[in-house]
């Protein structure tokens, strides 16, 4: 063996038990998923106000322990206790268009993204209005700052906004000064792009995990850490469970597991924010039921999770909003603890 094939071989020999980079040690096994994921009760609208016609945004307030619902050709936002009971109502054409998403905060203020997306409506618990906020944004150097299009937005673990825009694919993360939003940065589109394809919604985790679902773009998602650094991107628009037809909601769960929500498929996929799947539930059990019978989902629009119990499905046609149940599952002999998923 010649002194260059003897280094060459001592180098690869050094490789291969360095592994990772990671001083010797190999990559941690993704996290096992802790629960079983069924069926239980399904909301189908208001306290007096009739059913919901195509519900299509959710929001669950861990602090107050309520449910919203964006029941949008209704124009009507919907209160529920954590059992769902229905709570309160407001709304009508005379204050709403067609809400799209409703989102809350600690002290019971509600926004919601409405029909025209060009700002975020504010309520107080009481559903009474309040001064609106709109973001805006100068695309150029010389262009002056104006209005964008609420395509999905996220509130930060600061209480800041990261809004994606109709018009460009591109995401901000704003600070909201009275009824206006300024723009602090922007977040980097997929490697090798200048912009996503079709952002159809953006979540936040406990750990300030930033995912972004592109509808039409390849990978389907995208995962920042707080300060706007891409982790992962995973997801095609293929066959195969793991992959998409037309990605449209996400959220994270208290430990951390990512919820994204197939319009197409009818189903829910749970990932690890590296991108391994560790669950699916929704879609269709035959083609008698067709996404109507108890733990099917018909054109699910979007997710809430309650830290403390159900998964939140809101059926735009199916109009119900569905309660799954999540039950820990039995340890298996030999098989550590499950802890927050791994980056």
């Amino acid at each position: 063996m010649t002194a260059a094939c003897a280094s060459w071989c001592l180098g690869l020999a050094l490789l291969l038990q360095a592994g990772d980079g990671s001083g010797g040690a190999k990559p941690a096994p993704a996290p096992a998923y802790p629960w079983e994921i069924v069926p239980g009760d399904a909301l189908w609208g208001h306290l007096s106000e009739g059913n919901f016609r195509e519900p299509v945004g959710l929001c669950f307030e861990p602090v107050a322990r309520e449910l919203y619902v964006a029941d949008s050709k209704n124009a009507r936002i919907g209160v529920f206790d954590a059992e769902g009971t229905p709570v309160f109502t407001f709304g009508g054409a005379a204050v709403l268009q067609e809400p799209q998403a409703v989102f809350a905060d600690r002290e019971g203020t509600l926004f919601v993204v409405d029909g025209d997306r060009t700002r975020l409506s504010r309520f107080n618990y009481r559903g009474e209005a309040e001064p609106p906020i709109e973001f805006k944004v100068a695309l150029t150097a010389q262009a002056l700052a104006t209005p964008i299009s609420i395509a999905a937005a996220a509130r930060d673990l600061e209480g800041r906004w990261w809004v994606a825009d109709r018009a460009t694919n591109r995401i901000w993360l704003f600070e909201v000064q009275g009824g206006q939003g300024k723009a602090l940065r922007e977040l980097p589109p997929p490697i090798g792009k200048s912009s996503f394809q079709s952002i159809s919604d953006i979540a936040v985790s406990s750990e300030g995990l930033l995912a972004v679902s592109d509808q039409r773009g390849e990978p389907v998602i995208h995962v920042y850490d707080p300060q706007g650094t891409m982790l992962h991107a995973f997801g095609k628009k293929d066959i195969g469970l793991d992959n998409f037809t037309a990605a449209i909601a996400l959220t994270f769960d208290e430990r951390g597991f990512l919820y994204a929500v197939d319009l197409l498929r009818h189903d829910v996929k749970v990932f690890t924010p590296a991108g391994k799947m560790v669950a699916r539930f929704g879609g269709w059990f035959s083609p008698e039921t067709r996404g109507r019978a108890p733990g099917e989902l018909l054109y699910p629009a979007d997710i809430a999770i309650d830290p403390e119990g159900a998964i939140w499905v809101a059926e735009r046609f199916g109009h119900r909003v569905q309660m799954f149940a999540r039950r820990p599952l039995t340890q298996r002999p030999g098989k550590s603890g499950v802890g927050p998923p791994g980056r």
